[in-house]
């Protein structure tokens, strides 16, 4: 049985099962699962190595914006001014915004924005507010928070929190004398970025180009420990020392939750991975900048217009693809990231039922499962069909149960 061909004419077979006496051979005629990468494609083996495979996952989609609210160029890029007549500052006002809030209203979405005070570079101090004038800052981090987002913290500046010796690729930034700079421009990040809530406190951190040093991050939970969620990169980049993390919970009490794909129009790479991420953990963890609609590497040179259609179909085929896809912010998702963390599963698979027991079960736990069976019920979980032969299942007490359907 072949399950998985490669593209064009030729039609190769990649993966393919033969039943052999009372086992099953799986051949996966390609190199593509030895990276991160290929985990999806991994899991494609074993489904096809079983009839039965049930696993938990995340449930959680988030979307970081990062840049948001920072303070915005001056100025009118040319492309905007010709097309929509608004200088920078006005096209993101009355145009970006209220695009990206219409559809957060229609589909739910629940944007992470992450705050950049200044973008000096300043790193040796005083680090103090360059602006009287925070209104423009003040508007974004109200519009986001209202449209049911959150904010977190991206930095006082845009320079990441690394020490003297710390190599960056191609990027222009400055390394830390000290961590207690560091820490000195955290609690002025804090202070400043406190005006803007009303009654919580920051909880997610994204790195700047998503480099944290290991000094970095001890620092960051040393001074602001409220702070438990961070968001670097899930797939690492050639000959760049960025964060790369899992979905999981660290030992200093953080919860990693990476970013997977990136940009109103992703690439036929991203869209790969994403859709092997829903399959494999169930999450969609995805980033965008403002500026990408300045940026011709980022998509710019297509317009605005069709960045938003772009990224407007993107949402529109996952939500069609997984309709019970929780959209989150980031510290829901991480909260989401810390019971996947933390569940273990012991499988019973029996001629009428397959028996899940979960440890340590919270309030409810989400599992996916491939079956060849029909199913007739679920006990203590809410059964979602995703595609022929794949569920995911909302389980609602330790002890599941699916039932399968007797074949008359």
């Amino acid at each position: 049985t072949v399950h998985i061909v490669s593209g064009g004419e030729r039609e190769i077979p990649l993966l393919w099962s033969r039943d052999i006496g009372n086992g099953r051979l799986v051949v996966n005629n390609h190199t593509l699962i030895s990276g991160k990468d290929g985990r999806g494609l991994a899991l494609n083996a074993l489904y096809a190595l079983q009839d039965q495979l049930i696993y938990p996952i995340i449930n959680a989609g988030v979307i970081f914006i990062d840049d948001f609210p920072a303070p915005q160029p001056e100025g009118a890029d040319q492309a905007l001014l010709e097309q929509f007549g608004y200088d920078i500052q006005g096209f993101f006002r009355n145009r970006w915004w209220p695009e990206m809030r219409k559809l957060a209203m229609r589909k739910g979405l629940r944007y992470t924005g992450v705050l950049v005070e200044t973008y000096n570079r300043n790193v040796t101090g005083p680090f103090e507010p360059e602006r009287e004038n925070d209104a423009l800052l003040r508007y974004y981090a109200s519009e986001l928070l209202h449209s049911g987002g959150e904010m977190g913290l991206h930095g006082y500046n845009h320079m990441p929190l690394c020490p003297d010796g710390f190599r960056f690729a191609r990027e222009d930034y400055i390394t830390w004398p000290s961590t207690e700079l560091m820490a000195e421009s955290l609690r002025e990040l804090n202070r400043y970025g406190s005006k803007f809530l009303t009654s919580t406190d920051f909880r997610t951190y994204v790195p700047p180009s998503n480099y944290l040093s290991a000094e970095g991050q001890r620092t960051l939970r040393q001074t602001l420990p409220q702070v438990r969620t961070i968001s670097g990169l899930y797939l690492p980049e050639m000959g760049v020392d960025a964060l790369i993390q899992e979905f999981r919970e660290e030992e200093d009490g953080s919860i990693s939750l990476p970013r997977i794909s990136v940009g109103f129009i992703p690439s036929e790479y991203d869209r790969f991975v994403l859709a092997e991420e829903l399959m494999l953990h169930g999450v969609f963890s995805h980033f965008i900048h403002p500026d990408d609609v300045l940026d011709v590497k980022r998509g710019a040179g297509f317009g605005w217009s069709a960045m938003y259609d772009s990224f407007t179909a993107l949402i529109d085929e996952i939500e069609a693809a997984f309709p019970p896809l929780r959209w989150s912010t980031a510290s829901e998702g991480a909260a989401a990231v810390q019971r996947y963390s933390r569940l273990n599963l012991s499988r019973i698979y029996g001629e009428d039922a397959l028996t899940v027991t979960l440890s340590p079960f919270y309030d409810e736990a989400w599992l996916a499962l491939k079956a060849e069976r029909p199913i007739e019920s679920v006990e203590n979980g809410e059964l979602f069909p995703i595609a022929d032969g794949f569920y995911w299942i909302r389980a609602n007490a330790a002890r599941v149960r699916v039932h399968w359907a007797v074949n008359e």
